[in-house]
């Protein structure tokens, strides 16, 4: 949408500017679109009904018209098109059988006769109002379509054949493979700026689009191929990609013809970067440490300057490369500019990041919010303000680079405080991910840092993430065992009283049970935990599904060989619950300031958890059965979510009850089928999965359907099994209530007198929640039985005093 001036009136518009997108391309006008006049410079209109011109001139500047009204401002909706002559590509040879190049291993001779080929039919079409699905080019004469039967796709990793006849989607992965190289670039389209334009007031901020220039894009290969193994040799990287997940199994680059680390850039990108980096390296005058410095933004250049960059539509600017993090080959490619006035990621823009830092380390601020400053010279739309700080950034400090699992030079119990933020399980490969800077980097900086930047790639053996390309058999055992690594060389070198502090997100569940085994195992445990800002919002894609504001800030302790109690989940689970509850009246205050229930359960999970860890190992679900960390993040995530229950007017399961079975019975409240989805959505952040259930046996899944067990059949399961098997309280809860649907054919009462039944305390209170809140009638009615059965059971002397026992047993500290 483009903002113009005009002059209304019921005929039509007048504008006192030329279109602001694309000035010197034709213009299509759609059928809805309302009639306009367009002022040439000597101020007169022609009417677009009649061709009758008017002088208007003084008038219209004074911005007021006696004819044609007030002026006032109208948007107006403007499409830029590709003439489809253009993308119907052109044949693999010219006519004298030279072959057409334009990929990333294509010579420079035959990439620009691509270019050449390409240039004549690059045509573009401008189109004024909604974009119908159907445009005529007035030069051409062309009718083509803009919608999916026009040669778009609207899957990923799609297109599809342009003829209205035909329309067929191919694979474009499949398509560049055939080839056997990348697929080949060509320049459509630049996003230019006139100071002209801009002084002059039209709208669009003087920016403006044109038709690509085949001949400078050939000037700038020319130089390339004349100069890369010239005075640009060894200033730019010539290392094959390594095997990777990033690189092989998650982005198939090979796939794509990507196979080198400089085909990530067409022949001008890598004219300029190696340009740049030549320039910034051999300064006769600049110092090491300013070198040094420049270099920094040159990495950030270069994620600005490659062939992973998009144009962003909606916000109108170029996204630059690693927005998201992986190797994932682009169709609506951007070539950034070195030295613009406008733009994003441009040189300039680059370099003032590095200054800034520069700048920070003499005069160091933090960021506060308006909230918690109660006089500071704040403007009134400011919602933070920088506040000085007086400890200035000294220049005495060591800065080492080694494995955090092999903290060689650092003696035992010589820190006061680590710091760090562990790898999110297999989420992302940062080394990985790094070589594409790193390949550059190295060239300059192997004979100043040997052993950090003269092998070929960044070092990965140690890295402690679950990478299915070196570790396919067990990734997340290894990512476990390494992380425990790093945990226990930080207890080394603590001292008796210091700290580590790390955050982790709490947007997936295994790797998150991961980090706290290895951290309990090397001998922490949880001090306290604070919730903080996030660095990123969890949305759709890779961090899951819910909008996550705030991360936790965990701080850890040493248990320096204290000897841990034993302790019961049940006692442990009120204490829990007890200081959840003091902090209620200060997160309800924060909910009405707008803090998401998410992160609410995220602060309340973290509270739960310190407890836990500080009797890890020695939580036990009844005697003799410990109470895992897997066990305790769903009967945490319980606690969490028992307001939710109250609020809502759902009536949760016994707080007695085992965990999954709470979690179980929750998920089939009043119900016996759960879409997946649905089912998904629940179970994020209990570390519980839908196969947990499924194995059990307790649910069945088709048509992404899941499915309640029949009880009667859970209860016939165990004929001819040993009833000291029976423990758990699902078990004996619904094999009574099986036992109890007409025609089961089983004595329950021959269960319950068996020497080997034990009763688990939680059972009479779950069959009578089932007698309520039972899926179907059925259910209901048997688990009514089932109740008075077990009661009339329980009410005898000899079993009063057996579940006297087990209630011991289960509560060990009652």
């Amino acid at each position: 949408m483009r903002e113009n001036r005009t002059h209304g009136s019921e005929g039509g518009d007048g504008e006192s500017r030329s279109r602001p997108l694309s000035p010197d391309v034709p213009l299509f006008v759609a059928p809805d679109e309302k009639a306009f006049a367009v002022m040439d410079s000597d101020g007169r209109f022609t009417c677009p009904h009649c061709g009758k011109s008017r002088q208007d001139a003084k008038a219209f500047a004074e911005n007021n018209s006696p004819e044609l009204g007030k002026a006032k401002n109208k948007k107006v909706e403007l499409t830029l098109l590709i003439h489809p002559q253009w993308l119907e590509g052109c044949p693999k040879h010219d006519e004298e059988g030279h072959e057409y190049g334009g990929s990333a291993t294509d010579s420079v001779a035959a990439t620009i006769r691509w270019n050449n080929a390409r240039s004549v039919k690059l045509r573009l079409l401008e189109v004024r109002g909604t974009l119908p699905d159907q445009v005529t080019c007035p030069e051409t004469g062309v009718t083509f379509r803009t919608d999916t039967k026009g040669g778009t796709s609207a899957k990923a990793g799609k297109f599809a054949c342009g003829q209205e006849t035909c329309g067929t989607e191919q694979s474009i992965v499949g398509a560049a493979e055939a080839t056997g190289k990348s697929a080949p670039w060509a320049a459509s389209v630049i996003h230019g700026y006139s100071p002209h334009r801009d002084a002059a007031g039209i709208p669009y901020s003087g920016r403006f689009f044109a038709v690509a220039n085949a001949k400078l894009i050939n000037a700038a290969f020319y130089e390339w191929e004349e100069r890369k193994n010239a005075d640009l040799k060894g200033y730019w990287p010539t290392s094959p990609i390594p095997f990777g997940h990033m690189t092989h199994q998650r982005n198939p680059l090979e796939r794509h013809g990507i196979k080198e680390w400089w085909h990530f850039f067409n022949y001008r990108q890598l004219l300029i970067n190696s340009l740049l980096l030549k320039a910034l390296t051999t300064h006769p005058t600049a110092s090491d440490t300013a070198k040094e410095s420049v270099l920094g933004a040159f990495q950030q250049f270069l994620r600005n300057n490659n062939l992973f960059c998009i144009w962003d539509r909606e916000y109108d600017k170029l996204v630059p490369h690693l927005s998201n993090n992986n190797f994932n080959p682009k169709n609506n490619v951007v070539e950034n500019c070195v030295f613009p006035r406008l733009g994003r990621g441009n040189w300039s823009s680059c370099t003032d990041g590095a200054i800034e830092g520069l700048s920070w380390t003499q005069a160091p601020w933090e960021v506060a919010s308006v909230q918690s400053l109660q006089s500071a010279p704040i403007g009134a739309n400011e919602k933070s303000h920088k506040i000085p700080l007086r400890d200035r950034v000294q220049g005495e400090c060591r800065v080492v680079c080694h494995s955090a699992s092999a903290m060689t030079g650092i003696t035992e119990c010589e820190l006061d405080l680590v710091v760090t933020d562990p790898p999110f399980g297999g989420l992302l490969h940062y080394a990985e991910l790094s070589d594409f800077f790193y390949v550059w980097l190295r060239l300059v900086l192997r004979g100043i840092y040997p052993d950090e930047f003269e092998p070929e790639y960044t070092p990965k053996a140690l890295e402690a993430i679950a990478s299915k390309a070196r570790h396919p058999e067990d990734p997340d055992g290894f990512y476990q065992r390494i992380l425990t690594d790093c945990w226990r060389e930080a207890y080394r070198v603590l001292k008796p009283g210091g700290i580590l502090a790390f955050t982790f997100h709490h947007s997936e569940d295994e790797p998150w049970v991961g980090v706290l085994e290895s951290l309990f195992d090397a001998g922490f445990y949880l001090e306290a935990t604070y919730p903080i800002r996030s660095d990123e919002t969890k949305g759709e894609g890779e961090f899951g599904s819910k909008q996550i504001e705030y991360d936790i800030i965990h701080v850890c302790r040493k248990r320096n060989g204290a000897e841990l109690q034993p302790i019961s989940w049940a006692r442990l689970r009120r204490l829990i619950t007890d200081d959840v509850r003091h902090l209620k009246h200060l997160l309800e205050q924060h909910r009405n300031d707008g803090l998401p229930a998410a992160d609410l359960d995220i602060i309340k999970r973290g509270k739960a958890l310190e407890y836990f860890s500080r009797h890890y190992g020695k939580v036990f679900i009844e005697q003799g059965r410990e109470f895992t960390i897997r066990d305790a993040l769903p009967a945490i995530k319980l606690l969490v979510d028992e307001e939710a229950d109250a609020t809502s007017g759902i009536e949760a399961p016994p707080a007695n009850a085992e965990p999954y079975t709470r979690q179980f019975f929750r998920l089939f409240y009043e119900t016996c089928q759960v879409p997946r989805d649905q089912m998904q959505k629940f179970l994020r952040g209990t570390g519980i999965a839908p196969g947990d259930f499924e194995e059990r046996g307790w649910f069945s899944e088709k048509s992404k359907v899941f499915t309640l067990t029949p009880p009667v059949e859970l209860a016939r399961a165990w004929k001819g099994l040993s009833r000291k098997g029976m423990a758990r309280d699902f078990d004996q809860t619904m094999f009574l209530v099986g036992g109890c649907f007409e025609g089961s054919n089983i004595r329950v009462t021959d269960t319950l007198d068996s020497p080997n039944f034990a009763p688990h305390p939680a059972t009479a209170e779950l069959v009578d929640w089932l007698a309520r809140h039972g899926g179907t009638q059925d259910i209901k009615f048997a688990a009514q039985r089932a109740r008075t059965i077990y009661r009339d059971w329980l009410a005898k002397d000899e079993n009063k005093k057996k579940a006297l026992e087990q209630l011991k047993l289960f509560d060990i500290d009652a």
